[in-house]
């Protein structure tokens, strides 16, 4: 497999942060619904996060100065053995050019799981418009138009 280096640096003052800095299940619920997805209850956010394997945020300075605002995440669950399924690859519609934020999260992502998790298969649903940057990485978009795409890592 190979990750492509980044095209860009992130701007100054943005961040990308990996476990064990993980945004609270309100931020990542309120970033969700922005993106479109149903809203759905805190404790069922909070149990996603808690469940998953590693999560990887986007954080870029808050209005003002004060702090930062999570604008993008993608987050992974796994058997620890075989699979790694990839879920809610997200970037707020303002943070633009989209694919090279995307392109941040899943290098960041695709550089973790190839370190802990050498030889397990990801798959993944996304949008549409993610597919031509998931491709850059090797993911492989289903015959069958399904969307769900997979990569194996290791060799």
């Amino acid at each position: 497999m190979t990750i492509p280096s980044p095209a860009v640096t992130l701007p100054k003052g943005w961040l990308i942060l990996q476990d064990p800095d993980r945004p609270d299940a309100a931020a990542v619920n309120q970033l969700l619904q922005a993106c479109g997805q149903p809203e759905r209850s805190i404790e069922r956010v909070a149990l996603a996060l808690q469940r998953s394997d590693l999560l990887v945020s986007l954080w870029r300075p808050a209005l003002g100065g004060a702090g930062h605002k999570l604008v993008g995440m993608v987050r992974a669950t796994s058997d620890r053995s075989l699979n790694v399924n990839l879920w809610d690859l997200c970037v707020l519609d303002d943070v633009q050019p989209r694919s090279r934020y995307v392109h941040h999260l899943m290098r960041s992502m695709l550089l973790r799981l190839r370190r802990d998790l050498a030889g397990c298969s990801i798959s993944m649903m996304t949008m549409l418009e993610d597919v031509p940057e998931l491709e850059r990485f090797g993911f492989l978009e289903s015959p069958n138009k399904i969307r769900a795409m997979a990569l194996r890592l290791g060799s």
